[in-house]
């Protein structure tokens, strides 16, 4: 049997045990509690941009319906306007990039 100062260490030593177990399970949840506010806002700042290019694609007008279901004739020949328009767009971009002595014009 233990004399009185014995069970009073015992028990002193079992509860600064328990409050140290305690303080560092505390402290780790803490830790996450911080960890997962911080993903929370990147995750809402996130969200926010996807709005803002949801908004900004809604306010594009429609293309029309799809070339699937469009006359061939007229697909091809709006393709072929576009790629000349592309081209001389490109050559012009090439000439404004020639030095003055190597320009045909």
């Amino acid at each position: 049997m233990l004399p009185w100062w014995g069970w009073l260490l015992l028990w002193t030593v079992l509860l600064v045990g328990s409050a140290a177990l305690l303080g560092a399970r505390a402290r780790r949840v803490w830790a996450s509690t911080q960890a997962l506010g911080r993903e929370v806002e990147r995750a809402g700042a996130m969200v926010a941009e996807l709005e803002a290019r949801a908004d900004e694609l809604r306010d594009l007008e429609p293309g029309g319906p799809p070339a699937a279901v469009q006359d061939p004739r007229r697909v091809r020949a709006q393709y072929r306007r576009e790629r000349a328009l592309r081209l001389t767009e490109r050559r012009a971009r090439r000439a404004d990039r020639l030095p003055p002595w190597a320009r045909v014009h």
